[in-house]
């Protein structure tokens, strides 16, 4: 009787942590049919965490699409090396089923002949389409955008334009857009499909498609800038055509610029602090060291330099001992107001709201920002420090204390915009280790500045 209630109830897929549970303890006892219910977001989550040959277990539980669907989800890395140990026509199969710009990343993974070999195993139009990808660099327009793309005539009917879409519906990532071409695929206009379910069935595509297009991409558009202009457009897709021609290439879908936004804010986020742009987690001790290492090098050679300028007020401090308890102070608050800045500066660089000639204006901006921030801080500080001191030195100390977290932050706040736009001027990655240059120069300055005052007002 229990067993007839617990077969007639629906069917639940998984969620992570029973996924993740059930597989540890007992592999072979994952339900096939539960396993497909599960969404590939979840399967693709849950594979990342596990070695090669239990993603291959998993996997010969679904079908070859429902495998393609998980492996599209999954980092293009990994995926590779899933695919490398599967049988070969099994991993035939699953890439058969994986959408061209998918698979070109996975197959860009591989070492040469074994890409070589993937790509001849795969249909002609796929093989055609991943070639055709592999080509641009991947981190352009050309390089995340699909092949696979609806495109009408202008001059066949509303009616006929909808028999189109259906049948070709099963081959095509998305038909959030009709795309009109002509002679040589040349892109005339677009058309919506809400627009094509609100016209009247005999009008004609070429009557109620748009032929003004924004956010038009060429192939060799960083992906970047792309991203900006489907956020700046509000579009679920952008085409991409080639320059001086305007032959309709491709289409860049929100899902492959929510990939990029993910990517670049993590490599920015990464590269500020001196890590590897693509460095994860799960990465070997040794790739980790090998890095992170240089810049942590470079990182001690600039702490030398504050340390450097510490010893030539040697004399200074072992007069007034309390200056090497405030030192920290001044670099610390210097420090986070150098970082404030520095973030607002490279978000802006990234999002394009920095244009030709914003430099001057914005780093003086930063700069009175910096001194009026250190005028209120540097009175809260001086309070602090007065009350801290001796009574011979407590007014000099509060004194000395403004003074330099005034000068400091202000700086701070200058450095902070001039690192990025400085290194946007001279063509290098704004976001590769700011942080690191940031610090060596508040940290220097923080200290000189302070311990400069304090020998003048103190001794």
């Amino acid at each position: 009787m229990n067993k007839g209630k617990e077969n007639s109830q629906p069917l639940e897929s998984y969620t992570f942590e029973i996924l993740d549970q059930q597989f540890r303890n007992r592999p072979g006892d994952i339900d096939s049919p539960s396993l497909k219910e599960t969404s590939p977001e979840i399967i693709a989550r849950f594979m990342e965490e596990m070695k090669i040959d239990s993603c291959r277990a998993i996997l010969r539980k679904l079908t070859g699409e429902e495998a393609a669907e998980a492996l599209s989800e999954m980092d293009p890395e990994l995926s590779s090396k899933v695919l490398l140990a599967m049988r070969e026509f099994r991993s035939n199969e699953i890439m058969n089923e994986i959408a061209p710009d998918d698979a070109a990343d996975i197959v860009a993974e591989l070492e040469e002949d074994d890409r070589n070999r993937f790509i001849q195993r795969l249909e002609p139009d796929n093989r055609e389409s991943v070639r055709q990808l592999l080509a641009y660099d991947p981190e352009t327009a050309g390089g995340i955008m699909t092949t696979e793309i609806v495109t009408i005539p202008p001059h066949i009917t509303v009616d006929q334009s909808i028999q189109a879409v259906r049948e070709i519906s099963d081959q095509v990532e998305t038909v959030y857009y009709l795309y009109v071409t002509g002679a040589s695929n040349v892109l005339l206009g677009v058309v919506s499909m809400r627009d094509i379910m609100l016209a009247k069935s005999g009008q004609k595509i070429g009557d109620i498609m748009g032929t003004t297009l924004h956010g038009i991409c060429f192939p060799d558009d960083d992906q970047e800038q792309v991203a900006i202009d489907m956020a700046k457009h509000n579009f679920l897709a952008l085409p991409v055509v080639e320059r001086g021609t305007n032959r309709l290439l491709g289409i860049i879908t929100h899902d492959d610029i929510m990939d990029v936004v993910q990517e670049e804010a993590t490599e920015d986020l990464q590269k500020l602090v001196g890590a590897g742009p693509d460095e994860c987690i799960r990465d070997s001790v040794g790739i980790g060291v090998r890095r992170r290492w240089p810049w942590l090098i470079v990182n001690l050679l600039t702490a030398f330099g504050a340390a450097a300028i510490i010893k030539n007020f040697e004399e200074t401090i072992e007069q007034i001992i309390l200056l090497a308890a405030f030192m920290p102070i001044v670099a610390s608050l210097a420090g986070n107001a150098g970082h404030q800045t520095l973030a607002i500066a490279i978000r802006s660089i990234a999002t394009g709201d920095i244009h030709k000639g914003d430099a001057l204006p914005l780093c003086s901006k930063e700069l009175a920002k910096g001194l009026i921030n250190g005028i209120l801080v540097g009175l809260v500080g001086g309070i602090g420090a007065y009350f801290l001191s001796s009574p011979e030195h407590n007014i000099k100390m509060g004194f000395t204390i403004f003074l330099a977290l005034i000068l400091t932050m202000g700086l701070a706040g200058f450095t902070g915009a001039f690192i990025p736009l400085f290194l946007k001027r001279i063509n290098l990655d704004p976001a590769q280790s700011s942080s690191i240059f940031l610090t060596a120069i508040t940290d220097m300055a923080g200290f000189f500045i302070f311990l400069k005052l304090a020998s003048i007002l103190l001794l």
